[in-house]
C-alpha cells in the first residue's frame, strides 16, 4: 500500500481527467453514457501510456503537475 502523500496520477502533468479529454480518448463512450458521469469519479487518461487510469494510481513515469507545484508554493 502506498503512503497517502506519495505521488499519484492525480498530481501528474500527464494525467487528463477533464470529461472532454476522456470522451476524446474513448470515442464510443458517448454512445453508452458520458464522461461526466459520477461513476468515473476523478479517474482520467494517462497521456504517456494512452490508458484510462485511476486518479490514485502511480507509475515510474510520474512528473509533477505545474498546478501542484504552484499550490505547494502558495502553502509554503
Amino acid at each position: 500500500m502506498k503512503r497517502p502523500d506519495s505521488p499519484s496520477c492525480r498530481q501528474c502533468r500527464y494525467f487528463q481527467n477533464a470529461a472532454s479529454d476522456v470522451e476524446a480518448a474513448l470515442p464510443g463512450l458517448s454512445a453508452l453514457s458520458s464522461a461526466y458521469a459520477a461513476v468515473r469519479g476523478s479517474d482520467g487518461i494517462c497521456a504517456v501510456h494512452a490508458r484510462y487510469v485511476a486518479a490514485s494510481a502511480h507509475c515510474p513515469d510520474f512528473a509533477i503537475s505545474v498546478s501542484v507545484v504552484r499550490s505547494q508554493a502558495a502553502l509554503a
